[in-house]
């Protein structure tokens, strides 16, 4: 046989380039490197294996190989390999090919004598590809091995290819998003982007179309079979983007089932088919029963904490709970690529595309089994239940279940225990700091529950007491109050005043009363439920515990830190005992007791248990929470109040940008933190900064807060100190007289949030000349601060100071430097003598007071 000369044989087989070919580009270098000798990363046998999953584009990628690296090879052979037969079938032809005749009966010799060409060297440099093999120890039969410049590639969903033909396994996933985009536009044209204009509607046009097609692509998984399919589709009925997607989502295996116009030999639901000549039985049930589940990993634990049992189809019986069988079920399937094993999460993965033709199929073929397969999924789930939320070390176990919810349909189900989970799924994520994904669950549960069961069925009754929680987390407080009063009188009604449901339900109502300023009655509701509580939970059980804390919290908002101090101090030590010293509940109460000593007036123990809290939270693995984040709030308080001024500047910075980033700026807990940042941005000179905070933020008031409630006069008044610092004491004494008159109304005027209004309304009226009035109301302010918040409270020291200022203008020195001595000598005991304010108070000048929002 005479030498070919380069170039000269390129297989008929070859596939037609694919002139929409995208991406690809690591895939192909990381080919060239392996297979070409020259290169540091070649392998020392050149043979390369492309593996994945059918549809994802291996064929695609080698062909393109052969195009752009033709012009490297003498020959270029595209070998079948599904079968042996198709095998002999390209080194026939080749043989023809190379000028090797033998009689048609002379197959065995023309194979023989074409693998002894190639590997004899008489065929010059060569390029071989196997597509779709299947066995190894046929292609090892057909490939000739080790010789320079001559090169193999196979293409397989099988994945075991190193043992037999000592071949390198590249994996091929599914293209990037962004890749899918571009195919997607460059091929139809209704998503093509618009020609270049400036105008606001071809802009507005493009930026739709894109929307369009990255929807498309999220949808297909970015699995480049079905994108060539949908693009097909597309452009051979102009069907408008959003109607593929509707009719893709109703059954993708009828819709890929459909032939269009694209290079590929059968329908493109056909490429994820079983085998069942190639799976055995367990691995097909497998696979038909992960089709029903999310397309997120599915945790090897959820199969195996069920064994069995009338809920679950007889045909899965066995390698449920069998985790042997399993594990050799899965490792089949992973072999032929139609799953993902990840053996470092042990968790299994199917492509969703996959698992939405394999669904459709099943849908059709076998009608009748979808809704066994669909309760044998329902089964798992509820079975993973662990069946206490509050408790964080089973949140692990919660998370295994929690992505598979609503793809399972498992919202829609009267399965006692798998309601008992999805109850615990919402009551979880609003403990956990998601109430927004708490309430969205528990909403869409809660209707179909109700009309499935009734609204006074238990379970209902206490899926609603946390969907009720979440609510309130979001700061919907009437809609909390109207769910919390429904279901409350349903419980009393149906299970009675006594039972844990009624209670849990009023200690909820109890938040409600909180959130709208009701604190007095607050606080009587939470005393008459905490022997209630330990009398039907007991008296350390976390339930209680939580009773406990509200009536820290109703204590605070009523001014009575001293109480607040004395309960939460308490409530700690049990929830430390009972919990343990990094439960998120736990550092609740010790952020809580930093709260209260500040308002005591001790800001320095203050900040030492607010540095406390902030290492023990850095302890904890998780991510941001509201708990974190208010702790980080508090600590930035605490900062502020003995002192550090700039260290609290840059606190409160990070903290209002993650409470944005976590909760949105709109929400009530950023505007709480906000506020608090007005008065670190005035004590560092930041006025006109701290200005334009007070106004957004009392702007803001109006959406998230009662115009006449609390929040709103904190944002007033600390406005009002930035706009007499700035020269504005009239504007100032406007908005504190307003907030001075709101915060009685609700605290009363012995409240140390309308004493802190009333003590700037006294400098206001101080700066705009009215010294008689500040005098008169000073004089009674002082008295007033004494006795409600002791004569130590920074904020009666700072009335104090004030007030030697006033009597000194207005002609009675004596009188003033009395006071002033006696203010000195406490401000140094109770802050100390390098404290901003005091350093203020030894110059004569005047001392602001700002309010920290509950």
């Amino acid at each position: 046989m005479n030498d070919v000369t380069r170039s000269s044989i390129f297989s008929e087989e070859v596939p037609a380039r694919n002139a929409h070919f995208t991406g690809r580009e690591k895939e192909l270098r990381t080919l060239r490197e392996r297979l070409e000798p020259e290169s540091p990363n070649a392998t020392v046998q050149p043979t390369q294996a492309l593996v994945g999953m059918g549809g994802v584009g291996k064929t695609d990628i080698a062909a393109e190989y052969a195009y752009r690296h033709t012009a490297d090879y003498d020959l270029v052979w595209w070998v079948r390999a599904e079968r042996e037969n198709l095998v002999r079938d390209a080194f026939v032809k080749l043989g023809r090919k190379l000028g090797i005749a033998h009689a048609e009966a002379q197959r065995d010799k023309s194979v023989s004598d074409v693998i002894d060409a190639l590997k004899n060297g008489s065929c010059g440099q060569w390029l071989l590809i196997f597509d779709n093999a299947v066995d190894s120890e046929v292609v090892k039969r057909y490939l000739p091995v080790g010789l320079p410049h001559c090169h193999a590639i196979i293409t397989s969903r099988k994945r075991q290819w190193q043992r037999n033909t000592k071949a390198g396994m590249i994996e091929v996933s599914t293209l990037a998003q962004e890749e899918t985009v571009g195919f997607l536009r460059k091929r139809v044209p209704q998503l093509e982007p618009c020609a270049e204009a400036g105008d606001a509607q071809a802009r507005q046009t493009d930026r739709e179309r894109n929307d369009d097609a990255v929807c498309l692509a999220v949808e297909l998984g970015n699995l480049p079979i079905a994108a060539e399919h949908a693009a097909a589709y597309l452009i051979e009925t102009e069907a408008p983007v959003s109607s593929y997607l509707e009719m893709f989502k109703k059954n993708a295996h009828t819709l890929l089932s459909r032939q269009v116009d694209m290079d590929y030999p059968h329908a493109v639901a056909t490429t994820w088919s079983i085998s069942t000549d190639q799976l055995g039985d367990d691995a097909v049930e497998l696979f038909k029963l992960f089709a029903f589940f999310s397309p997120d990993p599915m945790a090897q634990e959820l199969f195996l904490t069920h064994d069995g049992g009338p809920a679950v189809r007889a045909e899965l019986a066995g390698v449920l709970g069998n985790a042997d069988r399993f594990q050799a079920a899965v490792e089949e399937l992973n072999r032929y690529s139609l799953v993902k094993w990840d053996g470092r999460r042990n968790a299994v993965s199917v492509h969703r595309v996959v698992q939405s033709v394999t669904r459709g199929q099943v849908q059709i073929e076998q009608s009748d089994d979808c809704g066994a397969y669909r309760a044998t999924v329902h089964a798992l789930l509820a079975a993973t239940d662990p069946g206490n939320p509050d408790q964080e070390l089973n949140d692990a176990q919660y998370d295994r279940s929690l992505q598979h919810l609503r793809a399972t349909e498992a919202l829609d189900t009267d399965n006692p225990e798998l309601r008992r989970l999805i109850i615990g799924q919402v009551r979880r994520l609003h403990l956990r700091g998601g109430p927004e994904e708490a309430y969205q669950l528990g909403k869409e549960a809660l209707e179909l529950w109700r009309a499935r069961s009734g609204p006074d069925d238990e379970l209902v009754l206490q899926l609603a007491v946390e969907v009720g929680n979440a609510t309130r987390q979001l700061g919907r407080y009437r809609e909390t109050l109207e769910l919390n009063q429904e279901t409350l009188e349903r419980l009393r009604r149906t299970l009675g005043h006594e039972h844990g449901t009624t209670l849990l339900c009023a200690n909820s109502y109890g938040g409600d009363l909180r959130s709208l300023g009701k604190f007095t009655e607050a606080l009587e509701l939470d005393l008459k439920l905490l022997p209630l509580f330990e009398r039907v939970f007991s008296p350390n059980h976390p339930r209680t515990l939580n009773v406990r804390n509200n009536i820290g919290a109703d204590y605070r908002r009523l001014g009575r830190f001293r109480d607040a101090l004395k309960e939460d101090e308490h409530t700690y030590e049990l929830r430390m005992n009972a919990l343990g010293r990094t439960d998120l509940r736990t550092i609740r109460s010790r952020d809580s007791i930093s709260v209260d000593m500040r308002g005591c007036g001790d800001y320095r123990r203050s900040l030492i248990v607010a540095q406390h809290v902030i290492d023990v939270l850095k302890e904890r693995p998780e991510a941001e929470s509201s708990d974190s984040l208010n702790a980080y709030k508090s600590y930035a308080v605490a900062l502020r109040k003995t002192g550090h001024y700039d260290e609290a500047l840059s606190a409160s910075e990070q903290v209002v940008r993650r409470y944005s980033e976590f909760f949105g700026p709109d929400h009530r807990y950023t505007l709480r933190a906000s506020i608090n940042r007005i008065n670190d941005l005035r004590v560092t000179d930041r006025l006109r900064e701290a200005e334009e905070l007070g106004v957004r933020a009392l702007e803001l008031c109006k959406t998230v807060d009662n115009p006449k409630g609390d929040i709103t006069w904190a944002t007033t008044v600390n406005l009002a100190v930035v706009l007499r610092r700035r020269n504005r004491p009239e504007d100032a004494r406007a908005k504190d007289q307003e907030a001075v008159q709101g915060l009685a109304d609700i605290f009363g005027a012995e409240h140390p949030l309308t004493l802190q209004a009333t003590a700037n309304l006294v400098s206001d009226l101080a700066a705009v000349g009215d010294l008689g009035a500040a005098l008169e109301l000073g004089e009674a302010l002082y008295e007033r601060s004494r006795r409600s918040l002791g004569e130590n409270h920074p904020d009666t020291l700072a009335v104090g100071a004030n007030l030697s200022l006033d009597r000194r203008a207005s002609g009675r020195p004596a009188a003033a430097a009395e006071l002033r001595a006696d203010v000195m000598l406490r401000y140094q005991e109770a802050l100390s003598p390098q404290h901003p304010v005091v350093r203020i108070v030894q110059q004569h000048g005047r001392v602001d007071v700002d309010i920290e929002p509950f």
